[in-house]
């Protein structure tokens, strides 16, 4: 007897799971994306809400572009979609299927309202105190990445040595691996916002995203940086591949990081 009630209580839960598995309730399709970090803030806001209100779940990892560069290298991920900070990687890298450099922003300096720096960067804001001034005060507790692993680490020490000249920048920033201001890349936010940075290098997008107040570093070709975004060879989920790059370089997704601050380069045709 004991049998027979297991049984049809089998029966009947194999029956309501054929029910819940209507065809008409799909499971949502999954896009797999390595990004630079520096696109954080909107891809898992915005971007990942838009995607999945269409029906396809975002799988996002951030981190220094050259990192996932090497994480996709050495076979440790294999993505649907690379998005890095640095066009060069992506033609370095075997296994892209298609790339397309698509949008570009531009390196600064970024702050909390909260910190407590507040008012003299508002003064460098206001072209009151010289920038270099600014980053040489005093117990100022100053931010960036890491040049080995992300392109804004190898911008930031290029370009200050391009504005300002090699004995500034050493006096800002130390070696090139300074420990005290080196962090990850999607840690730099945070430790700003927390007050254990007081201001960092940061992208215009970074900055714009988080409703920090931004101050470009002097305009120059070591100061601008451009976002390429490659579908792999070997994608996983190809299709969603393709529909993620319409959706970035056509569709919402463009609509989304142009108000996050990115600056498109691409033309907003097919749409």
């Amino acid at each position: 007897m004991y049998k027979l009630v297991v049984a049809a209580v089998s029966t009947v839960l194999a029956a309501g799971a054929l029910i819940g598995a209507s065809p008409r309730s799909p499971a949502a399709t999954v896009v797999d994306v390595l990004y630079a970090a520096s696109l954080v803030t909107p891809m898992q806001g915005p971007v990942a809400d838009a995607l999945r209100a269409a029906g396809t779940q975002l799988l996002g990892e951030p981190g220094g572009s050259k990192k996932l560069a090497n994480f996709i290298a050495s076979g440790v991920r294999s993505p649907d979609v690379f998005i890095s900070a640095d066009p060069s990687i992506v033609a370095g890298l075997d296994g892209v299927g298609s790339s397309t450099v698509f949008a570009r922003t531009s390196i600064g300096i970024a702050w909390s309202p909260k910190s407590r720096y507040n008012s003299l960067f508002q003064r460098v804001a206001a072209g009151k105190v010289s920038l270099f001034q600014a980053l040489s005060a005093a117990g100022l507790k100053l931010g960036r990445t890491d040049p080995q692993l992300d392109p804004k680490g190898v911008l930031t020490v290029r370009a200050i040595k391009a504005i300002a000249g090699a004995t500034v920048e050493r006096q800002l920033l130390g070696e090139d691996e300074n420990p005290n201001q080196i962090f990850p890349e999607e840690d730099l936010l945070a430790r700003v916002d927390t007050g254990e940075i007081d201001v960092g290098f940061f992208y215009h997008i970074e900055a714009v995203s988080r409703g920090y107040p931004y101050v470009s570093l002097p305009r120059s070709p070591a100061s601008q940086v451009s976002y390429a975004l490659a579908i792999m060879k070997n994608a996983p989920h190809p299709q969603a591949a393709q529909t993620f790059a319409t959706f970035i370089l056509k569709g919402k997704g463009r609509d989304i990081l142009q108000r996050a601050g990115l600056d498109y380069v691409t033309p907003p045709d097919n749409r």
